[in-house]
């Protein structure tokens, strides 16, 4: 009878970690639409290439944009894992209830069999696989947001009630230095938003040189 050697599964696990479709599928066992799996490859593709993109994602009320956020932060948790300073920082417009529900959906998918006794939370608002990490902030003016560098990725998460001067000033420096990879998140609103003004500036850019940045979910 032929044993499971730790070969065998060091060689499973490159499988699962070869695209994020696959480890939607097979280790979180919730798989992404191919909706969201378009801006989830194009994200993973900047950060592994150290591309330092800025994308625009617009998701409809409960299509799943939460859920694609947490399926990328996994990945790249594992895929980083033994790589020090690895960092991902989210910013949200309040901490609660936004940025305790983005953490409660990213404990659910750390949950998984692969990464259920590897993971830890520190200081109530940071998730650690092995030496990468997730770091939840609020948006708010009043918060308090120091001390973190995004060295993957920096997400804002319903980036049209995020104020536009606080981003600027806040959490764009922290991966400016790092040429970390941008995702801003969120859903139609006025054309006055930090996420409709990204929008159109990262048009402008795909007219330029044909690169997609901007990923609109319709109702359809």
């Amino acid at each position: 009878m032929n044993r499971f050697t730790f070969k065998d599964a060091q060689r499973v696990a490159l499988e699962w970690l070869r695209h994020i479709g696959y480890f939607s599928e097979l280790v979180i066992r919730r798989p992404l639409y191919r909706y969201q799996i378009t801006p989830a490859e194009a994200i993973v593709d900047s950060v592994l290439f150290s591309r330092g993109r800025e994308f625009a994602i617009m998701f409809p009320r409960q299509s799943g944009k939460n859920e694609t956020q947490a399926h990328v932060e996994a990945y790249l948790l594992n895929l980083y894992r033994l790589k020090a300073q690895a960092q991902i920082v989210k910013a949200s417009p309040t901490f609660k209830p936004q940025s305790l529900n983005a953490m409660y959906r990213l404990e659910g998918t750390l949950n998984n069999d692969w990464n259920r006794h590897d993971w830890q939370k520190r200081s109530g608002y940071i998730y650690q696989l092995g030496k990468a990490s997730v770091t939840f902030f609020s948006a708010e003016p009043q918060a308090q947001a120091v001390g973190a560098s995004a060295t993957l990725l920096l997400e804002g998460d319903e980036a049209q009630d995020i104020d536009e001067t606080q981003w600027g000033l806040k959490f764009e420096p922290m991966g400016a230095s790092t040429n970390a990879t941008t995702a801003l998140w969120g859903t139609a609103w006025t054309s006055n938003t930090l996420l409709a003004k990204t929008i159109k500036r990262l048009r402008a850019l795909e007219a330029q040189d044909g690169v997609r940045r901007v990923f609109v979910v319709t109702p359809d």
